[in-house]
């Protein structure tokens, strides 16, 4: 692991990111919903893999807990979010994933780029349906 992921993980343990598991170049940590969300409530755990070109490359970022959102695959718990992909940057951290990218996706879903294309027509054609699914998948599938 280099010395710049061995930072990140320092920062996001003394921003107060607990249940941090490290194993080689894998990272895992549990995300809350934002407040006020239809996330709000539930609890994920997220895995990051960094390679050695971190910070260079992009983390490969997923969910290991289900969760049905327009932008995650379900099954697989991929994510699709540019600035994971095509506009990653060396200036982000793990902290950037943690506080802001995954909170942000979580928080306005963008159907016009879905994993799951289930998620994102229900979400475009009856919010109410979606708002339902969201609840009943984190009573199923997320810890309290």
């Amino acid at each position: 692991m280099n010395k710049r992921v061995l930072i990140d993980i320092k920062n996001l343990k003394k921003n107060g990111v607990s249940n941090l598991i490290v194993d080689k170049n894998i990272i895992i940590f549990t995300l809350k919903g934002p407040k006020d969300s239809v996330y709000e409530g539930g609890k994920w755990q997220v895995r990051v893999e960094v390679s050695d070109d971190y910070p260079y490359k992009s983390p490969s970022v997923g969910f290991l807990t289900k969760i049905y959102h327009p932008n995650v695959d379900f099954n697989s718990g991929s994510i699709c979010l540019n600035v994971l992909n095509q506009t990653w940057s060396p200036i982000y951290n793990l902290s950037h994933i943690h506080d802001t990218f995954i909170p942000q996706l979580l928080q306005y879903p963008n159907a016009d780029d879905p994993l799951n294309e289930d998620a994102a027509k229900i979400y475009l054609e009856d919010y109410n349906q979606f708002t339902n699914l969201v609840k009943s998948n984190i009573k199923i599938h997320c810890e309290f």
